[in-house]
């Protein structure tokens, strides 16, 4: 279940070490000042998604932790791969991961999950803090350890908050691309969670004019419209329901609903309700999200700080919770796994409910990984996107 697009046959990319995080003092990462080696895995460049912004976040932190001596005098060394929004580059920067000996793969940003975990998972290299962006088996494999509920919580919520608010007729807008159809069920299960009932309308990916869609979505007289396409998509597909006459409200996801987004759709954004895993990038009372926005403004000023870019810092911060736990021993891959399925203590995140392990039993069967599927619901107010009252669980009985 997740909102990824068409597989593309685009040419094998390679990885690359990041000239920011450096690891001077060399060698593995058997003694107490050995750099921490990790990857992150992403859909970084490609003809239809460019995540460069989760990219950015990840290595803002990266950097930040490395100019304060690193994680208990360790330094990071983080290697990122472009999955290129392909199945078989993506298996390539698994098996890139293995043969670099990386500890971790931190922060994945990749709807590829399928061809990479299975790769992982023999090597026995634990995923960290995924974007839960690859499907279900982010929630199932055995070297996975997501801190949330991901893209599925946030979709299954985006149907669940319209009926909510009271919303007994849902249009459910999303790409016509065959790996994005789950996020129209996702959507419908969260909508009949609430009451509501809900009927799914395809959007061609890159269409010049959404006019013909917003006619088809509104023919059938629904009280409200959840979008789930490509953050290219998304908001013009939005702007396009608004033109058509709707006013009431629409739900989409925070990593496709941009702050220039929102900025341009100006009054159009009026009623616009997005989910997220993880806190607003607006709560700035905590302090993870201020250190984040801080790092962010410092390290990497071009980039979007938005749920996408805060997810890959807040993976950083969990690789950080983990190491602190191991002490002096070594940081290797055995020995992150080993100390996740046998904690000290919760640990602190900031932007998400405190990390506790794997849970057991686990909230929902079918993703025994996950720790929890609470979602953060903002709505757009004056130019920014302002939490709407408390986490939902988008699974509660209503």
């Amino acid at each position: 279940m997740t909102i990824g697009a068409l597989t593309l046959a685009v040419a094998l990319a390679g990885c690359r070490d990041d000239p920011g995080a450096d690891a001077d003092d060399g060698g593995g990462s058997g003694s107490s000042t050995a750099p921490i080696k990790i990857m992150q895995i992403g859909t970084f460049e490609s003809p239809s998604l460019s995540l460069t912004d989760a990219k950015a976040g990840l290595d803002a932190h990266v950097q930040a932790i490395n100019a304060d001596g690193g994680i208990d005098g360790r330094k990071i060394e983080v290697t990122f791969c472009n999955d290129a929004f392909d199945a078989n580059t993506g298996a390539a920067c698994a098996r890139q991961a293995v043969t670099d000996g990386v500890v971790a793969v931190v922060g994945a940003a990749s709807s590829q999950a399928p061809s990479e975990l299975p790769i992982l998972e023999q090597a026995g290299i634990p995923w960290l803090a995924g974007a839960g962006s690859g499907g279900p088996i982010e929630g199932t494999s055995a070297v996975s350890y997501p801190i949330h509920g991901g893209t599925q919580s946030m979709q299954v919520a985006m149907g669940r908050l319209l009926a909510d608010k009271g919303a007994t007729n849902v249009a459910v807008i999303v790409a016509d691309a065959a790996a994005a159809y789950a996020a129209a069920d996702d959507i419908k299960h969260g909508a009949e969670a609430g009451g509501a009932d809900s009927y799914r309308i395809l959007a061609p990916l890159g269409a010049a004019d959404f006019s013909a869609v917003a006619s088809s979505a509104l023919a059938k007289d629904p009280d409200a419209v959840a979008v789930a396409s490509t953050a290219t998509d998304a908001p013009r597909i939005i702007q396009a329901v608004r033109q058509a006459g709707f006013d009431g409200n629409i739900s989409t996801l925070a990593n496709i609903f941009k702050p220039a987004d929102q900025e341009a759709l100006g009054d159009a954004a009026d009623n616009v309700f997005v989910t997220s895993s993880l806190s607003p990038v607006t709560s700035t009372d905590i302090p993870q999200v201020q250190e984040f926005l801080d790092a962010m403004k410092k390290y990497h000023p071009e980039a979007v700080t938005d749920n996408g870019s805060l997810g890959t810092w807040t993976a950083v911060t969990f690789l950080a919770g983990i190491v602190d736990q191991i002490g002096d021993g070594e940081v290797s891959a055995k020995a992150i796994t080993d100390k996740l399925d046998d904690l000290d203590g919760p640990i602190e995140l900031g932007t998400v409910p405190d990390y506790d392990g794997i849970p057991d039993p686990p909230p929902v069967a079918d993703y025994p990984r996950v720790p929890g599927f609470s979602v953060y619901v903002s709505q757009a107010e004056d130019g920014t996107l302002v939490q709407d009252g408390d986490p939902i669980d988008p699974l509660a009985e209503s």
